[in-house]
């Protein structure tokens, strides 16, 4: 278990973490996110010891952060930390060598590692060569080779081919079968919804989201419904408790603002006309990503 708990960090007269707190169970892929500023960054530099906070304490299964070992953690940074004029394989070795692999196991792991993305041919090139998706596998090679206990990445399908976005994934759930504990942060809120189990929306350094994703749909769940028919819908326009979203020809997106006649009313629909498609429209992580973040701005 990771635990992170109320953390505070500033940078001069400047607070970036406030009274944060959560938790990462191992097997779970965890999600960090929030807009750009929030603290993200910072957060994943303090659980990686290259920030100390201010106050708090970061454990992993009770311990101190300080007292662990930097092989036990992975990261792969949104920004490309690779020497552009080393060679690939000299490269990983090096990155092996760093988290206590012997100069043999490095190359096994690197050239392991290398054939899953298909870069075996790739071996003596330069860094300097490679194309920006090249240089993401490398990366997460890297941060990754050394068989971690937890494994933070920060945009790790950024610049990934849709092939290749598919062998990250698949890695990533091979880490989570392995009971890794994973931390992800994107600003692609489909890519969350699709691989996290788990995440912490932050602003302003603050905890102000938390809990599983279906748990968190649920809870901001809404009446709105998406409708399709052959017959004409625009008397939906004729009720004061409707609002319509979206619409089309035969089809429309509305929302029932009165929940003490939603019941009766959906009832209603299908008694009055011929429905072909009818269904509830939970909100997308995006979608409630975005109503909080607004929202809290406005409150501070």
């Amino acid at each position: 278990m990771l635990e992170v708990q109320k953390l505070y960090k500033s940078f001069d007269d400047l607070q970036i973490i406030e009274d944060l707190s959560f938790k990462i169970s191992p097997g779970n892929i965890f999600g960090l996110v929030g807009p750009n500023g929030a603290g993200k960054t910072t957060t994943m530099r303090l659980i990686l010891n290259i920030f100390k906070p201010d106050s708090g304490e970061i454990t992993l299964d009770e311990i101190p952060r300080h007292k662990l070992s930097h092989e036990r953690f992975g990261y792969l940074p949104e920004e490309r930390g690779l020497y552009q004029r080393s060679r690939v394989l000299d490269l990983l070795i090096y990155f092996g060598l760093l988290n206590k692999l012997s100069r043999h196991r490095a190359g096994v792991e690197a050239i392991r590692n290398l054939d899953k993305f298909g870069m075996v041919d790739y071996t003596l090139r330069r860094i300097s060569d490679l194309s920006k998706g090249m240089q993401q596998k490398l990366q997460f090679i890297a941060a990754t080779m050394h068989d971690p206990d937890v494994m933070i990445f920060d945009e790790p399908l950024s610049g990934l081919d849709p092939i290749n976005q598919i062998v990250l994934k698949d890695l990533l759930a091979q880490y989570k079968n392995e009971g890794k504990i994973i931390l992800l942060s994107t600003h692609q809120m489909s890519e969350v919804e699709l691989l996290c189990d788990q995440i912490c929306l932050i602003n302003q350094g603050r905890n102000i989201l938390d809990g599983s994703v279906p748990e968190i749909k649920k809870r901001f769940s809404e009446n709105v419904y998406y409708i399709e028919s052959e017959e004409d819908l625009t008397f939906l326009h004729n009720f004061k408790f409707i609002k319509v979203l979206e619409e089309q020809n035969t089809s429309c997106k509305f929302v029932i603002s009165d929940q003490k006649i939603h019941n009766k009313f959906v009832q209603s629909l299908f008694e009055k006309i011929s429905i072909k498609k009818f269904i509830h429209v939970e909100p997308s992580l995006h979608d409630i990503f975005i109503k909080l973040v607004k929202k809290d701005n406005n409150d501070t």
